[in-house]
Order: structure tokens, then C-alpha cells, then sequence
């Protein structure tokens, strides 16, 4: 496996591990707190976890030599990589969106003409 490579996937590894605790720790005081914001802000950290997943199986899958399938390699998972982790940032910018506007005619008792 290339140097760059074994640094990308070590560094995605470790980007988990550090996003899993930061979102079990925000989450956990957010919903401790009653604090919407730090419960947002948990979920988009244990959003990261499932980025870096898909980066680091990205980067495992790309490094492999061509084979009689795939002649030029595998280097085209890189971007659909990139593409899958775009998608999970924007599910999770819209899910935040929809519970603050929630929220917020919920605390303000709807809206009013």
C-alpha cells in the first residue's frame, strides 16, 4: 500500500474514534442540557463517523491495483466517495434545518399574522 495512503486511512481512522466521542459527549449534554444547538452539533459530529468511514473504505478500495475487471484501477471510488459523503452533509443540514424550525414555532407557539 502507498505511504499516502496508509497516512489517509490512519488519519481517517483516528478522525472516527475522536468524532464518535465528541458526538456521544455533545449529544449526551445536549439532551442533558435541554439544548437543541449542542444536540445538533453532537449529531453532526457523529455525522463525521459515517464520513470517514466512507473515506477511509474509499481510499482502501482505490489503492487496490487493476485486475481483469477494473484495468485502469480503482482510483474512480475516490469521488464517489467524495459524492456519498456530500449527500450525508446535506441530509444532515436539512434534518437540523427542519428540527430548529420545529423548535422554534414550537417555542413560539406557531406562527402569527
Amino acid at each position: 500500500m502507498h505511504s499516502a495512503a496508509n497516512r489517509g486511512m490512519k488519519s481517517a481512522l483516528l478522525g472516527i474514534f475522536v468524532n464518535l466521542g465528541l458526538g456521544l459527549v455533545k449529544s449526551s449534554a445536549g439532551v442533558l442540557g435541554n439544548s437543541f444547538a449542542l444536540v445538533a452539533d453532537g449529531l453532526e459530529s457523529l455525522s463525521d463517523v459515517f464520513s470517514g468511514l466512507v473515506v477511509y473504505f474509499g481510499v482502501k478500495i482505490a489503492v487496490k491495483p487493476p485486475d481483469a475487471d477494473h484495468p485502469y484501477g480503482h482510483g474512480k471510488v475516490e469521488p464517489i466517495s467524495a459524492v456519498v459523503v456530500s449527500l450525508a452533509l446535506m441530509v444532515a443540514a436539512v434534518a437540523i434545518i427542519y428540527e430548529g424550525i420545529r423548535e422554534i414555532i414550537k417555542s413560539s407557539g406557531g406562527f402569527a399574522c
